[in-house]
């Protein structure tokens, strides 16, 4: 009999995934498997990689793709520890003849995969990766990953002007899968906001409310620089992270929308920040760990210290800025933060506190429910002046933000403090 093994891991869906698609056709019996790594023992700069946002939205996203495994015959099992440590063992012990999976972007999660690759070629087993996360396919832009441009306009102009947007898939209706013990998901309880539910039914029933019922895409391009309030942008970037949700699944939705309802400046403007996002993670296969030194691209890092002290009281928004204390408050206790005020948070980090920007960036992996390795270090590296960008950097000044973003001051009023720490 032939099997097939998908390991799940940023691509937790059924909908538009080649990969599982692709087991399916090739195999009888396809073993669908999920690696739970300690991810929490695992530090960078002395911080945590995850915190229990983040944590607890992937649980509640793996419940969801077993309940829908389970609609189509199938099931998942989620197995704690290393991939590197479980795959030849697991291949050995079901029969595999061949493992699927999503290709990865991170330097660390290739070396993984890389690794898993080698030691499957010793037992005889395939490896094969598809490209599944971004919404042009590699295979169809106008350049080769080599030659990617440094500056994000002129990637979007090649690609909007030489490459299309692949349909996506349809989601399977039958899965085979072998007989093994399922056993249940840990779940961990935090504070994240009660709307922030993982799993691809949240995310698809997101993506029909802002586009269909609530029609919030039209003013996109207006509102999408709010500080506070659900619907001023998509908040896809959770379900994006973990690949509960494709870009092309957002693509075709946006599209069919245009042609039945109305196009204009909003609804292009959020395939503009899906274009973004396909730009910083095919930016990261050119660089794969150049975005995580100090001085990024080649650049040169204006500021190269870290001060434990100041450290903390940004974190703890215990700064001598009430924006930024607001900020902090609400990234440390929900996991989310408007993208503008992401920028702001960082500039201050960066150019206000003169401080190392990659500790800036770990905090906030260890913070953001939808933390992406590309567009996470990408944009901090842009903020910074060491990344995609040849103006030296992006430094905000707080108070003109607040008057621009919080004229009426209700987002410190809701998440603001009386900080007592001068820079």
């Amino acid at each position: 009999m032939k099997r097939g093994l998908v390991w799940f891991t940023e691509d937790l869906r059924l909908d538009d995934n080649e990969t599982l698609l692709k087991a399916i056709e090739e195999n009888e019996e396809v073993l669908p498997v999920y690696f739970w790594a300690e991810h929490e023992t695992k530090s960078q700069f002395g911080i945590l990689r995850i915190g229990d946002t983040r944590k607890e939205f992937i649980q509640e996203s793996l419940a969801n793709l077993q309940q829908q495994l389970h609609a189509i015959g199938g099931s998942l099992l989620v197995l704690s520890g290393s991939p590197e440590d479980l795959m030849t063992d697991l291949c050995k012990q079901f029969g595999i003849r061949k493992v699927y999976a999503k290709k990865q972007v991170g330097s660390e999660e290739k070396s993984t995969q890389l690794l898993v690759k080698q030691r499957l070629l010793e037992i005889s087993v395939d490896f094969e990766t598809y490209s599944t996360s971004t919404l042009f396919h590699p295979d169809d832009l106008p350049f080769s990953v080599r030659d990617i441009p440094l500056l994000f306009t002129k990637f979007r102009k090649l690609a909007e002007k030489e490459s299309i947007v692949r349909s996506p898939f349809n989601p399977p209706e039958r899965i085979a899968v072998p007989p093994f013990e399922q056993f249940p998901i840990e779940r961990t309880s935090s504070s994240k906001p009660a709307w922030l539910q993982g799993g691809e039914g949240h995310a698809l029933q997101r993506l029909h409310y802002f586009i269909w019922e609530s029609q919030a895409v039209k003013t996109y391009k207006e509102t999408r620089d709010q500080l506070a309030g659900l619907d001023f942008s998509t908040k896809f970037s959770a379900w994006l992270s973990q690949g509960c949700i494709s870009p092309r699944r957002i693509y075709s939705e946006i599209k069919r929308f245009e042609q039945q309802v109305l196009a204009n400046d909003s609804t292009y403007w959020v395939i503009f920040e899906l274009l973004w996002r396909d730009f910083f993670r095919f930016s990261f296969k050119k660089y794969p760990k150049a975005y995580f030194q100090l001085h990024g691209l080649d650049q040169h890092a204006r500021y190269t210290h870290f001060d434990e002290r100041k450290f903390e009281a940004w974190t703890q928004g215990r700064t001598s800025e009430a924006l930024i204390n607001a900020g902090m408050n609400e990234l440390r206790e929900t996991g989310f933060v408007s993208n503008r005020m992401r920028q702001i948070l960082a500039s201050y980090w960066v150019f206000g506190m003169q401080q190392d920007w990659r500790y800036g960036a770990a905090w906030f992996e260890y913070c953001l429910v939808d933390y992406d390795v590309a567009s996470n270090w990408g944009n901090w590296a842009y903020i910074a002046g060491v990344g995609n960008d040849n103006r030296g950097g992006r430094e905000f000044n707080v108070e003109k933000q607040a008057l621009l973003y919080d004229k009426d001051g209700s987002y410190l009023a809701l998440w603001g403090t009386n900080g007592n720490f001068n820079v």
